[in-house]
């Protein structure tokens, strides 16, 4: 890889696939041989359960979650968990919920660049990996804020649908503000690509709606690869569908991780073509 990259998945609505596309997304460019960094930034802490930890790592993960980083300015090494080869997870914990309240009401009280908190926790792994992907939460809080303030890419996941397109132009207004706002927070930030997800092209609506946002005159590319619905399968319950297997061993053809195997090729090559990020953290 020429650079490091650094990518927020993230989409002030919910319900998305913003945790479905980090975990998947995550095992196939493992699958491709990258080190990969997953960080959990979501108080729901939906990407920590679903990769299933053993007993050891959630009790290692109660101490040393991203909790731990904003609230005692911990090392992000201490909380970096190995999931299998290639793949490692910063997870999150029920304490994040609280450290979320805090960033948002009394930011001043955690650092005096509370915006930097995650970009300043990640200067000494960053070499470690070729991507480092941060799940957001479905908000436009001070966890999100850090998170586009530590990356150098972004990638939007949204269904075809108004009232997904509308959490899109929020998103979109988020990190035009936070490149180009009195001061810039961070002026390398660039916007990937926009991920359709939860597709179903016998919706004329949902075709429709594709077909607009593939036509818009704005300055981000639509990935040609689409997540058609019948992958967005409850993580937990296809791992339970799948006993004894964990969710990056699935089968590199199962309907789950075949389209992130697309997209990771896709992202890659889009990657390839592109400057190389300036950011060095």
């Amino acid at each position: 890889m020429p650079s490091k990259h650094i990518i927020s998945i993230a989409n002030q609505k919910g319900g998305v696939a913003k945790t479905t596309t980090t975990a998947y997304l995550g095992a196939a460019l493992s699958r491709l041989h990258r080190k990969v960094l997953l960080i959990d930034s979501d108080p729901q802490a939906n990407l920590t359960y679903s990769l299933e930890l053993n007993d050891e790592q959630k009790e290692h993960a109660q101490d040393n979650s991203l909790a731990t980083i904003y609230e005692s300015g911990g090392s992000l090494t201490d909380c970096i968990l190995a999931i299998r080869d290639n793949l490692h997870l910063v997870p999150a914990s029920p304490d994040l919920v609280m450290t979320e309240v805090a960033l948002d009401t009394s930011p001043e009280t955690l650092s005096g660049r509370p915006e930097c908190i995650l970009s300043d926790a990640l200067k000494p792994v960053v070499a470690n990996y070729d991507y480092i992907l941060i799940d957001c939460p479905p908000s436009q809080g001070m966890l999100t804020l850090n998170a586009l303030c530590a990356s150098n890419w972004i990638v939007i996941p949204t269904m075809a649908s108004v009232i997904s397109l509308t959490g899109l132009e929020r998103m979109l207004e988020q990190v035009h503000e936070i490149v180009h706002g009195e001061p810039s927070l961070n002026e390398d930030l660039k916007i990937l690509g926009v991920l359709i997800t939860r597709f179903r092209k016998d919706r004329t609506v949902e075709v429709e709606l594709e077909q607009r946002l593939r036509t818009l005159e704005e300055d981000f590319a639509v990935f040609r690869t689409v997540i058609p619905d019948r992958s967005q399968f409850e993580l937990m319950g296809e791992l339970q569908a799948h006993t004894g297997r964990h969710l990056v061993d699935l089968s590199m053809v199962s309907y789950s991780l075949l389209p992130y195997l697309t997209l990771a090729m896709e992202l890659e090559k889009m990657l390839s073509q592109k400057q190389p990020a300036k950011k060095g953290v």
